[in-house]
């Protein structure tokens, strides 16, 4: 079975690319996932109907960034997608004038949206330090497909880019993923932890912490051409 790295051109690989991307994030389970794309209800429908809102907010989102890359990994004997990245690539630092809030609005008004919003802010913040060059914003892949090399694929696509433009490039990493980004070049700089916090928390505050505890994640970076040196090459 080959595998087949194709830039998502149409409205219709969303559909599949965010139910891939959806199966990715609960196996192992990701705490961002629900911050970002919560299953929100209890009927037979919530988890479609969720994914669907997810679905259309981040093809809008697409849309409307000039600096977002979506590709996918087919499997050339189903056709099936499965894997996905979105790149960001800036000419510019885009956060010269800071990253700003970000309100979860697709959670509903309420402890939930606090939660998430302040957990958004809490994955944003670094960026205005740091990721002012081109980043891996998503990456994911089937869990019945890993081990296949389609991360690779997905990764190699922005680096060789990278190098293209000669820039360097950052990636938001959670633990799973992180050995395959230092086998692509990329260094561990900083460990952050998504961790909303208050200082009396309402029963429904513990229900959600509950539900999505600290969430860890790397900040990753690769020097331009991969060029580095232990104890030579300062990290950002």
């Amino acid at each position: 079975m080959g595998l087949l790295l194709q830039p998502v051109t149409s409205d219709d690989d969303f559909k599949e690319l965010i139910e891939c991307e959806w199966t990715a994030y609960e196996t192992p389970y990701n705490g961002f996932k629900e911050i970002y794309c919560p299953t929100l209800g209890t009927g037979p429908n919530a988890r479609q109907d969720s994914m669907k809102e997810c679905r259309e907010r981040q093809l809008a989102d697409h849309k409307g960034d000039s600096t977002s890359h979506w590709y996918k990994v087919v499997d050339s004997d189903s056709g099936q997608i499965i894997g996905g990245a979105q790149w960001n690539i800036y000419h510019k630092n885009p956060y010269l004038n800071g990253v700003g809030h970000t309100e979860a609005t697709w959670w509903p008004e309420g402890e939930g949206r606090k939660f998430a919003s302040m957990g958004m802010d809490q994955w944003f913040g670094p960026r205005g330090k740091r990721m002012n060059k081109p980043h891996v914003s998503i990456c994911f892949v089937h869990p019945a497909h890993r081990r296949r090399g389609a991360g690779s694929l997905l990764l190699n696509w922005g680096v060789q880019k990278a190098d293209e433009l000669d820039l360097e490039t950052f990636i938001e990493a959670a633990r799973p993923g992180i050995p395959l980004y230092l086998s692509h070049g990329f260094k561990e700089v900083e460990e952050y932890w998504i961790d909303p916090k208050v200082e009396e928390p309402s029963e429904e505050w513990k229900q959600l912490k509950e539900r999505i505890p600290p969430i860890p994640w790397m900040f990753m970076w690769r020097p331009k051409q991969g060029r580095y040196e232990e104890g030579k090459t300062a990290l950002p």
